[in-house]
């Protein structure tokens, strides 16, 4: 795994939920992340125009905003694992001409590595972490796209809402990391269920028509498989519907036009939800999305209200 999916991985490690606050939309910020629980999706902004940099929480589902990423990028901060909370980083870093999410000095600080299994050594907040209880999920992105992904026991609702799964199982609990990641190998080697689903894949499968009953029937099947040879894993295991903590009672359009190859990387009109890292808006007639996850540790332009959406088979750029 390389270090911005590390980065990435620890910032959205919280076992908490996120304080709420909606202040106005309109400013620079930087996307130091983003995330979904109970209340809707949210972005994580660091006010980065003062100093010390402060961190909001910023509620979008239902507001109408425009949404640009600027070029310039600057370090998303550290963590801490043991209460799940994170901060700006104190130096207020750039991160010119680095591909990294983090500045040096907040990497180190956060210490946390979800792909443990393949580094030469962990940090000693790892090391604890690693101890803990885990839990072996499975989620559905839709027909023919199943994954298995292990997480911090405290995290088995908000890592597949970080990923955008439409539906999840819980199948195995685990005393510690190193028996969970032992079963999502077993699983990944001998069924067909992937350890990882690209944001294309995502995105394309969000722009057809899903079934529900037909996606639940492939996951439940997938997982009475699986617990046929792995008797840890139950295999009546709930299935859940992640839909409403994405969209609240709004159902996602049948047509989605995808903004997400238009540079720069801009969306505009209300949100009707976020699915993972995809921003959802409608715009007049017309529904749109837009992957944020590459916006992540730039500064990004928000806006009150909208502006055209415009994108790659137009003439023109965005706005």
């Amino acid at each position: 795994m390389v270090r911005a999916e590390i980065a990435a991985a620890a910032r959205l490690s919280s076992t908490s939920s996120p304080s709420t606050c909606s202040p106005s939309l309109g400013g620079s910020f930087l996307l130091s992340g983003y995330g979904c629980d109970e209340q809707g999706p949210y972005l994580v902004l660091d006010q980065v125009e003062r100093s010390p940099w402060a961190r909001s929480v910023v509620r979008v589902r239902d507001r109408t905003f425009t949404f640009s990423r600027c070029p310039e990028r600057r370090c998303t901060g550290r963590h801490d694992l043991a209460t799940g909370r994170g901060a700006p980083c104190p130096e207020e870093n750039r991160l010119d001409g680095s591909p990294h999410e983090q500045c040096g000095a907040c990497f180190a600080a956060t210490g946390f590595n979800p792909a443990f299994y393949n580094a030469p050594q962990v940090s000693e907040q790892q090391r604890r972490r690693n101890l803990e209880p885990h839990v072996v999920y499975v989620v559905s992105f839709g027909l023919g796209a199943l994954k298995v992904g292990m997480t911090y026991a405290p995290r088995h609702l908000s890592r597949p809402l970080e990923q955008g799964a439409r539906l999840a199982a819980v199948i195995a609990s685990l005393p510690n990391a190193d028996a969970a990641r032992q079963l999502e190998e077993a699983i990944v080697r001998g069924f067909d269920v992937a350890e990882s689903v690209r944001s294309a894949r995502k995105r394309a499968l969000l722009s057809m028509p899903l079934s529900l009953a037909a996606a639940r029937r492939e996951l439940g099947d997938s997982i009475a498989a699986i617990a046929a040879r792995h008797p840890v894993v139950r295999e009546d295991a709930p299935i859940r519907e992640l839909d409403p903590y994405y969209l609240g009672e709004q159902r996602l359009p049948s047509t989605l036009v995808d903004l997400s190859d238009t540079e720069p990387a801009s969306i505009s009109g209300r949100c009707l939800g976020m699915i993972g890292d995809v921003l959802v808006t409608t715009q007049g007639q017309q529904c749109y999305l837009l992957s944020i996850g590459s916006s992540l540790a730039h500064r990004v332009e928000l806006a009150e209200g909208e502006r055209e959406n415009r994108f790659i088979g137009q003439l023109g750029l965005p706005f």
